[in-house]
């Protein structure tokens, strides 16, 4: 196996790990560089401070072995074992945190400053309260595509979130800025690993993807980055910007009893406390329906979201858009009441519909009837009337709508209607390894009404079926699922390269997002064509429900 080649920075040099081909006979050898500091370690006096510049090392700074994540919850890791496959770069380990926590992982098939390939840098999903680079490697991706991938590490929950409101010296999204820290520091370095700083996508999946619209609609962002890609979720999704303050900020501090209300004195105790505390009360407070998310801050959001997005003053590049067709049927599943996989009565739907439009939505109580009324005129024109799982298909479609599809509709409507370049996708494919014992050993089965579940798109981006890894499961992959794989992979990449997805490679063409037409790709074998996604559901979300809460 080659030797890893040296890769010069302005601020040193680094080397990092040859890593095993992927396993195709067309794949090309894939670099590592792990674990390299693109910011100072946010500890001390710079915990829920933004982000500052990392110092220059001196000698070859060892990126061989992976960084360790943002501080979280061991609980909310250990929830998605049984989804995942636990690909890992040998020495990755999940439960591997700490506060100091600002690394980037760099993948490149050719770390050379002439190469001028087109770069992506991917953020991590898990709710903006949890996640990691674990799991996200470039072995396939940048082995069967000349692309360099960069996975940056960024804050979560209190650490990442923590405000004290719009109008004080700490109003939060730190770890928003830490993913433009880590754009600056691609802008600056990822040259000498072969990448091209004036061709850089943004690409993410769930939290992760509404990160990649808050950069499309935050003014901090505009020019580091020149396409975007969101895989399941937007800024303006239900829960995903809010007022921390009353809901998070408040009743973390009466945990943690400090009742000073002077930021100021607030900030300088909690810089005090060790960050164990601090995640002890973060989970209290979750567990009582409180969480720290995105904030409205003056400064990476001087306005609201959805306002910037509905006055057009978005990034004007090439944005792909997409979506799972069952987003909350499978792995979000966990979270609905048991007798979910048996099928819900109509009173159990309704519960449970009327806690999430309270909880994402808003909705006060008087008006809750009106709306789910309304909600299932909608919906259940969608199911078989004998269908006995039409109750959970419908209360978990409701909470896939308010949590990802009918806000990424209105986004892509907003980009495409500023005449910027739009595409969507919805996929389709239910994968092998979550309805097949055989296929998935290791595995939890998802109920058969699950079809494109939340994060399956994750496996084809990052090339699963093609990974050389080991793994603590026995997985298979069908020929199907690898062809859609690489014809997926070369679509983004493409994307990636010109703004366009298409090109000879594909089987078929993906038509550009317009608003008098429409359109959409279907991700799944055969790839079709298809229009109106979701389209009366949508309309119910944003146009119907804010004129009955305006009543």
């Amino acid at each position: 196996m080659a030797d890893c080649p040296v890769v010069n920075t302005s601020l040193g040099k680094a080397k990092g790990r040859v890593l095993a081909k992927a396993t195709c006979d067309d794949a090309k050898q894939v670099y590592a560089y792990l674990g390299i500091p693109f910011a100072k370690p946010p500890i001390g006096e710079l915990r829920f401070e933004p982000p500052q510049d990392a110092e220059p090392w001196e000698g070859i700074l060892d990126a061989t072995k992976s960084p360790p994540g943002p501080m979280q919850s061991a609980e909310f890791i250990d929830s998605l074992d049984p989804y995942v496959l636990n690909i890992k770069v040998a020495d990755e380990d999940p439960h591997n945190i700490s506060e100091d926590c600002l690394y980037l992982n760099v993948y490149t098939n050719n770390p050379n400053k002439n190469a001028k390939m087109p770069v992506m840098i991917w953020f991590y999903g898990g709710g903006f309260f949890m996640g990691s680079s674990v799991g996200y490697h470039g072995q396939v991706l940048c082995g069967l595509q000349d692309v360099v991938l960069v996975v940056p590490h960024y804050r979560v929950n209190v650490f990442g979130l923590f405000s004290m409101g719009k109008d004080t010296k700490y109003p939060g999204n730190m770890g928003l800025l830490d993913q433009t820290k880590a754009m600056e520091w691609t802008r600056d370095h990822i040259c000498g690993f072969g990448g091209d700083p004036n061709n850089v996508t943004l690409f993410g999946q769930s939290a992760g993807s509404g990160a990649v619209n808050a950069h499309v609609l935050s003014p901090l962002s505009r020019g580091l980055f020149h396409k975007a890609i969101s895989h399941s979720g937007i800024i303006t999704c239900g829960g995903a910007t809010k007022e921390n303050f009353k809901d998070a900020t408040i009743p973390f501090l009466e945990d943690l009893d400090i009742k000073e209300t002077e930021s100021e004195i607030v900030m300088k105790k909690l810089k005090l406390l060790p960050a164990k505390d601090l995640m002890e009360a973060t989970e209290k407070i979750m567990m009582q329906m409180g969480w720290f998310s995105p904030e409205v801050d003056g400064n990476f959001f001087p306005k609201a979201p959805l306002t910037i997005q509905t006055e057009g003053n978005m990034a004007p590049v090439p944005y792909m858009i997409g979506l799972c067709s069952t987003e909350s049927r499978g792995i979000l599943a966990d979270k609905h009441p048991p007798s979910f996989l048996e099928g819900f009565s109509e009173d159990e739907a309704t519960e449970m519909v009327k806690g999430l439009l309270q909880m994402l939505e808003g909705v006060p109580p008087e008006k809750l009837d009106a709306v789910i009324t309304k909600a299932k005129t909608v919906y259940l024109k969608c199911y078989e009337e004998d269908d006995k799982m039409k109750w959970s298909k419908f209360a978990s479609d409701v909470a896939g709508d308010l949590t990802f599809c009918s806000k990424s509709i209105a986004a892509a409507e907003a980009h495409a209607g500023a005449g910027h370049p739009t595409y969507l996708y919805c996929l389709r494919q239910q994968l092998r390894l979550f309805h097949d014992p055989e296929a998935g050993k290791g595995m939890k089965m998802k109920h058969e009404i699950c079809e494109g579940d939340h994060g399956d798109d994750l496996f084809f981006t990052f090339g699963h079926p093609f990974c050389n890894w080991e793994s603590a499961n026995d997985y298979k992959f069908t020929d199907e699922e690898k062809d859609l794989c690489r014809q997926w992979m070369e679509y983004i990449v493409c994307f990636a390269r010109t703004g366009n997805p298409n090109s000879s490679k594909n089987s078929k063409e993906w038509p550009r997002y317009e608003n008098d037409t429409r359109r959409h790709l279907v991700v799944r074998m055969p790839l079709e064509k298809d229009c109106d996604l979701f389209l009366e559901r949508s309309k119910f979300w944003n146009e119907t429900v804010p004129k009955i809460l305006a009543l």
